[in-house]
């Protein structure tokens, strides 16, 4: 029994944090055992209840008698949900740094693992960064089983997959790789499994960087991972042929392979009325289109192309200039970059405080740059339209990545004028066509999936899975749904 709970000790490492607790089980002939769990990992009260009081007072046999004392304890005595019999010492090593407790029994060498996770993790509550009006009121939180959970009582099909990994030298983090074997592709869940297994580092502290590990292409502007908060989303995912990684300790799932379209599509979207819907996905992208346009094609009106601009809005806007002290880039390159320190400055700072600082400080430094004749009304009526324009994305990495487009944009608008804008959207297109995600194009505007891209069509008539996604069922959807639609 000692060199088992050396073997423990040793493979756990800090001895300080493992608690040993010695007793006797039966009372005419005990036998002599110990119990292992790692403080603070373990819960005292579980262990108490339902394995140190059932085996130090109910036990009224002699256990040493016995071949098989393992099996007996834990079909007998020990009450706790979940026990096995290890013979292996890494894998009692393994449960114990998950909160699990291992009992050794003297002259036997097989453990018995048992199940005293301590279930203190934040409770689930409403997404902090995807609020949605008619959907769910759950989101995702720390606790890996908890996030698994929620996904498996939306999805009951047995075909549900869930594959495990651990990935950290020195953290062992948990990883659970989850999609529907009968939907997803297998070559992209080959890929998917390879990237995961591939990843051979120290520490891994959340799926943000398991999300720069897998990513194909690193050095682009654009996010390949899609990481969303809400469980409804992901499995809406999992049913189109996607796979979702969830990560311990990381309240948000990531989605793989993402497509560009996806993330200017809300969970809300599935919720309304198609007619609602669409009109919102039309407000998206050209909102998208403001935010990256907008101020570049102000620039180049107003220094290369000022003969565009109609007679009776042209005089007010060059009266509006008249006195001020910086030019039209740098002018509108530092209001961007205020509103910038603005937004970060309020992300940092606790919620009401920065809701304030967002506010106050923009009218403040907004009517300080007017009175000191620094920027004209024109250029904070662009400035702010192209940052409200931002809000209107729905995730916030592709809002991030459409606010730092627009800055080379307008580099290329002062340059080239609207040449350089032309020039830089024909980049942008070029980029987004030519990249692809786990062997997926990143954007694909196939014929049958239009009914979901620019609007979204009717439910009803949406009877097959994207054919942007690769996936071995095509059919989502029974005939018999159509047969009723325009009868009244």
């Amino acid at each position: 029994m000692n060199d088992n709970i050396q073997k423990i000790v040793d493979g756990l490492g800090n001895t300080d944090t493992v608690i040993k607790r010695y007793f006797e089980i039966g009372s005419k002939l005990p036998v002599q055992a110990v119990l292992l769990y790692v403080d603070s990992l373990a819960d005292r009260e579980s262990i108490n209840l339902n394995i140190l009081k059932p085996l130090m007072l109910q036990v009224k046999g002699d256990l040493c008698l016995s071949a098989d004392i393992c099996d007996i304890i834990c079909k007998k005595y020990i009450t706790s949900s979940s026990t096995s019999v290890e013979n292996d010492a890494n894998k009692a090593i393994f449960a114990m740094k998950r909160g699990n407790t291992v009992l050794i029994i003297e002259q036997v060498d097989e453990f018995i693992v048992i199940d005293t996770k301590d279930g203190k993790y934040r409770q689930i509550s409403e997404p902090l960064n995807e609020y949605s009006v008619r959907g769910s009121r759950e989101g995702f939180v720390e606790n890996l089983e908890t996030n698994v959970s929620m996904i498996r009582r939306m999805v009951k099909h047995q075909d549900l997959t869930i594959e495990n990994f651990t990935l950290g030298k020195y953290t062992q983090t948990d990883i659970k790789l989850m999609y529907v074997d009968s939907i997803a592709d297998e070559s992209v869940m080959e890929k998917i499994r390879d990237r995961l297994s591939s990843i051979d580092v120290d520490s891994i502290t959340g799926a943000g960087i398991i999300e720069q590990y897998i990513e194909g292409h690193p050095y682009s502007l654009f996010p390949q991972c899609f990481a969303t908060e809400r469980p409804d989303i992901v499995i809406n995912d999992l049913l189109e042929g996607r796979a979702a990684i969830l990560c311990q300790g990381t309240p948000y799932a990531l989605v793989v392979p993402a497509l560009f379209i996806e993330f200017f599509q809300a969970v809300e979207d599935y919720y309304e009325r198609s007619i609602l819907s669409s009109m919102i996905r039309i407000l998206r992208l050209l909102a998208v289109i403001l935010v990256i346009t907008l101020p570049a094609a102000y620039l180049s009106f107003i220094k290369f192309n000022s003969e565009l601009i109609p007679v009776k809005f042209l005089l007010p806007l060059v009266s509006t200039r008249k006195g001020l002290l910086l030019t039209p880039l740098i002018e509108i390159l530092c209001m961007e970059m205020i509103v910038e320190f603005l937004r970060e400055g309020g992300l940092r700072l606790p919620g009401k405080i920065g809701q304030t600082l967002s506010l106050v400080g923009g009218f403040i430094i907004g009517d300080a740059a007017l009175r000191a004749k620094l920027v004209s009304p024109a250029t904070l009526v662009v400035v702010g339209t192209a940052v409200i324009g931002t809000f209107v994305i729905p995730n916030y990495d592709m809002s991030l990545s459409i606010r730092i487009a627009r800055f080379p944009m307008i580099i290329l608008a002062d340059i080239f004028g609207i040449v350089g804008i032309a020039a830089g959207w024909y980049l942008i297109l070029l980029h987004l066509f030519s990249m692809d995600t786990f062997g997926v194009q990143y954007l694909s505007l196939k014929k049958n999936d239009l009914k979901d891209i620019f609007i979204r069509g009717q439910l009803w008539n949406m009877d097959k899975r994207p054919e942007s996604m690769p996936n071995k069922n095509k059919i989502r959807m029974g005939n018999s749904m159509k047969k009723f639609r325009g009868r009244h």
